[in-house]
This record gives C-alpha cells, sequence and structure tokens, in this order.
C-alpha cells in the first residue's frame, strides 16, 4: 500500500519535491494572510500581556487592577484583571450583572453569603472557571502566594456591600 501512495505523485508527473507540495504550501500561506485580513476588517481586537497596564489599587497587601476591555460603569461588556496577593479579601458584596471569573494563575477562594465565612469558602485552583448570578451577595479571599484573575460582565455594573459584611482587606 505504501509504495502505490508513493507512486501517486509520478502518475501525475511530480516527484514528492515537485509542484504539488508547493502549491499546497502557496494555499496555506494565501488563506492563512486572506483570514487575518477577513479578522482585522471584521474588528478584531486583541490584547498581549506586554500591553496590560496595572494600577496598583491596595498596599499591604498589594492589589492591582487592569481593564482589559470596556468599562464596567458604563452600558456593554467589560473585562478586568486582578492581581492580589495573600491576605487580601472581599466582605461581602453584590453586583446588578452577572460575573464571569477565570483563575489565571495562583488560587482564589470565593464563597456565597451575606457573612463572611472562611468555612464557607471554596478553592478555585488556576485554569478555574465559575459564575456569580446576578445579586447574588458572595465574598473572597487570597490565602496563599498570589492570584490573578479575570472577570467580566455587562454594564453599568457596581460593587455594592452588603451592609452586614464587615471590611475589606
Amino acid at each position: 500500500m505504501r509504495s502505490e501512495g508513493r507512486d501517486c505523485g509520478v502518475a501525475f508527473g511530480m516527484s514528492a519535491f515537485g509542484i504539488l507540495p508547493r502549491a499546497f504550501a502557496l494555499i496555506a500561506v494565501l488563506c492563512g494572510s486572506s483570514a487575518g485580513v477577513a479578522l482585522a476588517e471584521e474588528g478584531l481586537r486583541g490584547m498581549l500581556p506586554s500591553d496590560i497596564t496595572w494600577d496598583q489599587r491596595r498596599s499591604s497587601p498589594d492589589v492591582f487592577y487592569a481593564g482589559i476591555y470596556g468599562d464596567p460603569a458604563k452600558p456593554g461588556p467589560y473585562a478586568f484583571r486582578v492581581r492580589a496577593q495573600a491576605g487580601h479579601s472581599l466582605p461581602p458584596h453584590t453586583h446588578p450583572d452577572e460575573r464571569t471569573v477565570t483563575v489565571l494563575s495562583g488560587t482564589y477562594w470565593s464563597g456565597v453569603g451575606e457573612t463572611f465565612d472562611e468555612a464557607r469558602l471554596e478553592v478555585f485552583p488556576a485554569g478555574s472557571f465559575y459564575v456569580i448570578p446576578a445579586g447574588v451577595p458572595h465574598f473572597s479571599a487570597v490565602l496563599e502566594g498570589e492570584v490573578e484573575f479575570q472577570e467580566a460582565g455587562v454594564g453599568p455594573s457596581s460593587h455594592d456591600l452588603v451592609k452586614s459584611g464587615g471590611g475589606e482587606k
């Protein structure tokens, strides 16, 4: 069977290093180029890690914020990233929109309820994804190391503290 396959190019007057492989290479390059142009024409927007601008929001423990897409305060989709060190925590709060959270590195702990309760924290290691429905009181913490996560939703949004939730660290 193998020798029949090798003879196929010869049957069409071409060697293994002849015109056919070059034609396939040219088609691949042209298709790749036109796909790139088509994506650019459709408005593809991206951001490389080196393009991200981090703003320090707190220190001791350090917390950094980076707007990735849109603005949570305005109508429309948005995404932002947070990088935080061990010791950072958020008291119970809600958002008017559904939030999706993807843990990019480290480990993040999050729980649901109107009172911060470390026993109710669920662990989300790097690669995890979870959803917080709109209006659901939740809290979170970084118990060890450093974490980076990306959060997204559809604005306008806000961060509304639950009155019995305690303070932010």
